[in-house]
């Protein structure tokens, strides 16, 4: 698996890695396991994980998985705080908890997952820089902040001569291109790396919606259709067309496009792929990530513009 250094940082991350949205819940530790050997094997070290995923369990199962022997080092783990504790307590709170579900003394990056709007924002951010301060954390970031907001951060911590902004989570995908809004200038500003999150929007982008909903598909999950539902309109519908028939033309598949384009996108140092299932990781492993004609992608970007 190709590795990229995450926007200006000395940071290098596979550029595929796993989303632990569904572990502890949906994914069961054996076939977490498998998914985490797979992404090693393939080259790769990026792990996403969050105090919210499977219900509060991903992190345990995170945590056995490290302590079954898998080497620590050979992984990037990217922590994100709770979006609904933005002040100093509530983040290094979080942070204590994490460590210790998952037996570490530090995580790569700790992104702040979201804006809490009781808490004065320099809080916030001389919170994050404390914790690289302390060791709990290599690399600071932001998952889920508008882009004037990631620019503030950036800037306010560059003016104080703090630990640098390095990273940014954001959803990104051929069916969302919001982030193309602003957030990419940020990032190419202040050279901030871009994970992106939800790469397939869901699963829609690999084609198993065109024609029904799967019975064990996230969409037919109570609690996981929502990831899934904004990707169902009519709209996205059209837009899978053209990403399947792009894909035909190519005698690829419409994963191997959709993923291809986006990594190939400025500023995108990896994809979070949340997959449920080992199989379901091991075939977006064997992607095919060889870069598309220049034409394809220009029609793609021109088709699926509305999205941004």
């Amino acid at each position: 698996m190709k590795q990229t250094n995450v926007g200006r940082s000395g940071l290098r991350v596979g550029q595929l890695g796993i989303g632990t949205l569904t572990w502890g819940r949906d994914t069961e530790l054996d076939d977490a396991q498998r998914m985490v050997a797979a992404l090693l094997d393939a080259g790769g070290n990026l792990i996403d994980i969050s105090p919210r995923y499977g219900n509060g369990l991903a992190q345990q199962v995170l945590g056995q998985i490290l302590d079954g022997g898998v080497n620590r080092r050979d992984l990037v783990i990217v922590a994100h705080s709770d979006p609904h504790l933005g002040g100093r307590a509530g983040i290094l709170d979080s942070l204590h908890e994490l460590l210790e579900n998952l037996g570490t003394s530090y995580v790569d990056v700790l992104q702040v997952g979201g804006p809490d709007p009781r808490v004065p924002f320099a809080e916030t951010l001389a919170a994050l820089a404390s914790v690289v301060d302390a060791g709990a954390a290599r690399y600071i970031g932001l998952a889920n902040h508008p882009a004037w907001r990631a620019a503030q951060a950036a800037q306010y911590l560059q003016d104080l001569h703090l630990p640098y902004l390095a990273t940014l989570g954001l959803d990104y995908s051929l069916l969302n291109r919001s982030a193309e809004r602003g957030s990419l200038a940020v990032a190419e500003e202040f050279g901030i790396g871009i994970f992106a999150q939800s790469p397939l929007a869901g699963g829609v982008l690999t084609g198993k919606y065109r024609h029904t909903i799967p019975p064990t598909s996230r969409a037919a999950t109570e609690h996981l259709a929502a990831t899934v539902d904004r990707y169902l309109d009519a709209t996205s519908r059209r837009l899978v067309e053209a990403v399947t028939k792009a894909a035909d033309g190519l005698g690829r598949t419409p994963v191997d496009v959709s993923l291809t384009w986006l990594l190939n996108r400025r500023g995108v140092a990896a994809a979070l792929c949340g997959a449920r299932t080992s199989a379901q990781f091991e075939q977006l492993l064997g992607a095919n990530l060889e870069a598309l004609p220049d034409p394809v992608t220009e029609v793609l970007c021109e088709v699926t513009a509305p999205t941004i």
